[in-house]
């Protein structure tokens, strides 16, 4: 029995041995290819390029296939692309044939449903380009746009949907050369960060957050010059273009390239405690911009005194008042990527999982939700610490509100607020229930919602004044929900009071949205739409701290286009077109939903209902 055992095992090892050798030799064999969709579409096989096709459909057909998952019917693409043409199916059958022979691929796109089945051998732009990987940053069109310089007007739903996939990729661009450059400027290879800083700025040129970086890059770098050249081109750009000087995030990089005098001793690290707790109080007892001009002093301090868990502590605190205070993105994110690598070099687990959760705080109010969710994952893989894990767990929640993972957000928000308990710090605590209100409130669990944000609301009354409007204008929303229109006024009231003197934009949205949501409720339209409609200034202000924080947008917008959605049928259809433009691109698939469920022109309707089938 053993000889025949070791025989049978001997002929099955030949036997796979000789299929592993036909199928390296088959993959040989294999001609490579490499398909190019940013910038000016391409195929290359063995490097050198192939004939175009004839006609720009090919390259949109290749792109929607490479983009989407699964297959598609002949029907659903014939309409898609070809609905204008006499005999749609015809169409779409003499495309695929030209798409085979661009591909040589003469078997591929058959039958009934059409999917774009590669070899492994094939590498696409694009794809390169959502896995996120190194690789991703030597794609010969990264930053370009997507079919550029096509575009297909007798084929308008598709036309919209390359429209919301360039912007789509764009993001991700942005995110992934942003996340390179702060690496880079970490490890002060400053000459890589420049480089990547300057396509950023060349992808989106009223991004003031992409100049600012680029900036704080050249300043790092010792070339005060170029940061000044920097300026003046940004400062050039924002006037000829949108009619306005650059705002605070510009304003805080330059700081780099003249910084001010300590006037204090740094010899004793007691000295940088000293000016950092000052700092921290005073930014909570709502005078934010005077606290984080105190924490980017004591970050100066501690790098003056070359104590590293120093320089450790004040890039933490203030990458964490920066993100609260919804300030500049670029000087953020760039602070936390410091603070993380000087964490790693320490062996100081749970600082770099905290500095981990306020990145993916940070990334969620760009809307980020691909780079939120992995620095939270990271986050919450590098250490248990409560106060860490409440932090990333907080953004994960939240990244799931936007994104319509309700069960998900609602797991975590939960998880969140138990961890910000246990870590016994009520600021942790406050901004975990507040988050975990936000959650509920958005899934319409207005219980829920209200014990969150009570919680919230009774620990930060008093020394947390900076974090306490949110919370209240959650109270009063559910409040107005209920029809208690008295309490739910005053809650906002306080709400705005407070949120003028902490100058957080995002803040002073909310409670004037609460305000023209309580007037709404009392059938007061016209006072109605003017708190709201300032609601949404005040949401855009963010814009000039360094990025729009999307979500406040939304919800300012859904509420203009609910209530004027009886009084003013057409001014609602164009709030609901905003709406749906604002939040397409980014992935906020809960306002997504809303959007589409309120009345839209018909024309945009029609594109809308075709793009959400796809």
């Amino acid at each position: 029995m053993l000889l025949r055992d070791r025989l049978v095992a001997t002929f099955l090892y030949v036997r796979v041995t000789e299929r592993v050798i036909e199928k390296c030799e088959t993959l040989l064999l294999m001609r490579q290819r490499e398909i190019r969709l940013l910038g000016q579409p391409a195929v290359l096989i063995e490097g050198s390029l192939t004939a175009p096709p004839r006609g720009s459909k090919v390259w949109g057909l290749l792109a929607y296939l490479a983009s989407t998952s699964g297959g598609h019917p002949r029907s659903q693409l014939a309409e898609l692309l070809f609905g204008g043409a006499e005999d749609p199916l015809g169409a779409l059958r003499w495309n695929l044939a030209q798409l085979r022979r661009l591909l040589d691929m003469p078997d591929a796109l058959k039958g009934a449903n059409i999917s774009l089945d590669l070899p492994a051998n094939v590498a696409i732009d694009t794809q390169i380009l959502e896995a996120g990987d190194a690789v991703a940053l030597e794609v010969p069109g990264l930053g370009q746009e997507l079919l550029a310089g096509l575009s297909f007007p007798d084929s308008p739903a598709f036309d919209l949907w390359l429209l919301t996939e360039r912007r789509r990729l764009a993001r991700r661009t942005a995110s992934l050369l942003g996340e390179e450059t702060l690496t880079r400027l970490s490890r002060s290879e400053y000459e890589a960060a420049i480089g990547y800083a300057t396509q950023l700025v060349s992808i989106d040129p009223l991004d003031e957050g992409y100049h600012a970086l680029l900036i704080r890059a050249h300043a790092l770098a010792g070339d005060h010059s170029a940061a000044r050249r920097q300026y003046d081109h940004c400062r050039e750009i924002l006037n000829r273009e949108v009619g306005s000087e650059p705002g605070a995030a510009v304003i805080a990089a330059m700081s780099a390239v003249s910084p001010r005098s300590i006037e204090f001793r740094v010899d004793q690290p007691e000295n940088v405690h000293a000016r950092l707790d000052v700092a921290w109080r005073t930014f909570h007892g709502g005078a934010v911009d005077h606290g984080i001009d105190l924490g980017r002093s004591a970050v100066a301090m501690a790098d003056s005194g070359r104590d590293q868990s120093a320089q450790l502590w004040t890039r933490l605190f203030l990458g964490a008042m920066l993100g609260m205070a919804v300030r500049g993105w670029d000087e953020c994110a760039a602070v936390l990527n410091e603070a993380l690598h000087m964490a790693g070099g320490l062996g100081w687990p749970v600082e770099a999982a905290t500095a981990l959760g306020i990145l993916a705080g940070n990334d969620m109010m760009r809307a980020d939700y691909e780079s939120a969710t992995r620095h939270a994952h990271a986050g919450l893989a590098r250490s248990d610490d409560p106060g860490a894990r409440s932090a990333n767990l907080m953004f994960l929640a939240a990244v799931g509100a936007d994104t319509a993972s309700f069960d998900e957000a609602i797991e975590h928000a939960r998880a969140a607020f138990a961890a910000a308990e246990a870590s016994t710090d009520p600021i942790r605590i406050v901004y975990a229930a507040s988050h975990a209100g936000r959650v509920f409130l958005m899934h319409g669990d207005m219980p829920g919602a209200r014990e969150f944000a009570e919680e919230a609301v009774a620990v930060a009354s008093g020394t947390l004044l900076t974090l306490l409007p949110w919370p209240l204008t959650i109270l009063a929303e559910i409040e107005i929900a209920s029809r208690e229109l008295d309490v739910a006024t005053r809650r906002a009231r306080q709400a705005a009071a407070l949120a003028a003197t902490t100058h957080i934009a995002y803040q002073r949205a909310l409670a004037c949205r609460a305000m023209g949501l309580a007037e709404a409720a009392r059938g007061n339209t016209g006072s109605a739409v003017d708190y709201l409609t300032q609601a949404l200034a005040y949401g855009q202000q963010t814009t000039g701290e360094g990025y729009t924080f999307h979500w406040p947008v939304a919800f300012v917008l859904d509420s203009l286009s609910t209530v004027t959605a009886e009084s003013d049928p057409e001014t609602s259809q164009r709030w609901a077109a905003a709406l749906q433009d604002h939040v397409t691109s980014l992935g906020m698939h809960t306002f997504t939903t809303s959007a589409q469920r309120k009345p839209v022109p018909a024309s945009l309707g029609r594109l809308y209902a075709k793009i959400g089938s796809h």
